[in-house]
């Protein structure tokens, strides 16, 4: 299906928003993204964003629990791992 990352526009506009109308755009996209993942899975790439996503929330506990499922879940693929490693990273998480 679609991208359903944020677009290009998306992302114009929400620098043009307030902080805390951002974090609502930013908290709508990981319950969706987070509700797609639970229920059909996604590319290493998605769930980087929304480990990412959770870190610009703060909310580093669900990031980190997000990060372990995603882990065991692409334990075999090095390259998914170090792009969620990277994402772990970016949200502040210890490895």
């Amino acid at each position: 299906g679609p991208s359903t990352g944020p677009s290009a526009a998306d992302v114009a506009a929400a620098r043009d928003m307030s902080a805390q109308d951002r974090q609502e755009m930013i908290r709508s996209m990981v319950e969706r993204l987070s509700e797609r993942l639970a229920s059909e899975g996604g590319s290493p790439a998605e769930w980087a964003r929304l480990i990412a996503a959770l870190g610009i929330l703060g909310e580093t506990e669900r990031a980190q629990s997000i990060y372990d499922e995603a882990r065991a879940l692409f334990a075999s693929d090095e390259t998914a791992l170090s792009q969620i490693a990277q994402a772990a990273n970016q949200a502040g998480l210890s490895q």
